[in-house]
């Protein structure tokens, strides 16, 4: 299908979903304004980031020509006794072998209209070229070496378990990026607020994203071993700043494809400040697709990093420790200048800190990465 038919089509399709998605709780009275940055950030951290799906053990943790997927091996970790599988991307670490991940971008234009006033258009195309550039597709300067966040991150993790002479990668070759979808979002569904420098941001009911999604990756039909991106611009849904899903799709002819892909939003530094602009939440959700791509690598129950509070999520996602917790301000992004940007990643875990090790099996004994210097223990068990 050529890219003008594509985008006609798609678009026709995509329009009608979100004023047919579940409404949110209260139609919006009006725009928010937000007079100072601190209360903004409240408004963003209560949103946070989540997961969706999932697929069960007994078809992710073996090789079987029946299931199509990418690359991806399985280990495992003792904690007090109690054995904890896991399934990463790539090929084993002692093998020594490299992983090409293939990757699309699917923007998403997402239209506010019959707010009061004009429409307001996030158009998500200068964030989308930003994100191909940035460290997530391209080689800077990490602690550990030179390389992309992702491969840097999981070889810092296991240099000490991969081949004696450290070929081991996993690696999101630069992404295809797709025909911008437009999307209508109308008060039903949708609320506008201000940023304090008078930036608009758009935020979209809990789910109502889903179906685009799902009928977008039904017409661009990615293959199995390829991990579709979404991105919006200075917008989010409500459920999340940023996710990732995992789910299977059986085929006709008796294989099962492992279905993934990753939401992400990108805000702007001038309207939301370091903490959550620009690749902060796709770094976080690259790092979580790494280590749990199908969403079912259970971990013991832990609390916040440095605060006896519970988190909610029982598996291995490394970016919720810091990025979801109450103290999320205690845990400052890493700026990683590239290609005349500075980009703004979030701090994620190791794996090794759900692992409860003293000392950590990772380089240099490290609990976190990019910064290597906010975490220096495992977790504390969650006691409710």
């Amino acid at each position: 299908m050529n890219n003008a038919r594509y985008g006609l089509w798609i678009s026709l399709l995509l329009a009608p979903l979100l004023t047919s998605a579940a409404p949110p709780t209260a139609v919006p009275s009006g725009i928010e304004h937000f007079s100072d940055q601190a209360s903004l950030l409240r408004k963003l951290h209560a949103i946070g980031y989540a997961h969706k799906g999932g697929i069960a053990r007994s078809m992710t943790d073996h090789d079987d020509a029946r299931f199509k997927s990418f690359p991806h091996f399985t280990s495992s970790f003792t904690y007090k006794g109690i054995i904890y599988p896991f399934t990463m991307v790539g090929h084993p670490p002692a093998s020594g072998l490299t992983t090409h991940v293939r990757t699309r971008i699917i923007p998403l234009r997402l239209t506010f209209t019959g707010f009061g006033g004009p429409d307001v258009i996030f158009d998500p195309e200068t964030a989308v070229a930003n994100i191909v550039a940035s460290p997530m597709f391209n080689d800077a300067v990490f602690r550990d070496g030179v390389g992309q966040f992702g491969d840097q991150m999981q070889r810092a993790a296991f240099w000490n378990q991969m081949d004696p002479n450290h070929r081991w990668h996993v690696l999101l070759d630069t992404p295809r990026v797709m025909p911008t979808l437009d999307v209508q979002v109308t008060p039903d569904v949708g609320s506008l607020v201000t940023a304090p420098d008078g930036t608009p941001l758009g935020f979209v009911a809990d789910g109502a994203l889903d179906p685009v999604i799902q009928v977008a990756l039904e017409l661009t039909n990615p293959e199995p071993d390829e991990l579709p991106i979404f991105v919006t611009y200075n917008t989010s849904e409500n459920f999340a700043l940023g996710y990732h899903n995992a789910y299977p799709v059986a085929i006709e002819d008796g294989t099962t494809i492992f279905q993934t892909y990753i939401y992400t939003s990108w805000f702007d530094l001038s309207a939301v400040g370091p903490e959550l602009s620009d690749v902060s939440t796709i770094n976080h959700e690259i790092g979580e697709f790494l280590n749990d791509p199908y969403i079912n690598n259970q971990v013991p129950e832990w609390n916040f990093p440095d605060i006896k509070v519970c988190g909610d999520n029982p598996f291995l996602e490394v970016g919720d420790p810091q990025g979801n917790g109450p103290n999320f301000a205690s845990f400052p992004t890493i700026v990683i200048p590239l290609n005349g940007f500075e980009y703004h990643l979030q701090d994620l875990v190791l794996y090794e800190w759900f692992t409860g090790q003293k000392p950590s099996k990772a380089l240099h004994g490290w609990y976190d990465f990019p910064a290597t210097n906010q975490i220096f223990s495992p977790f504390t068990p969650c006691s409710k």
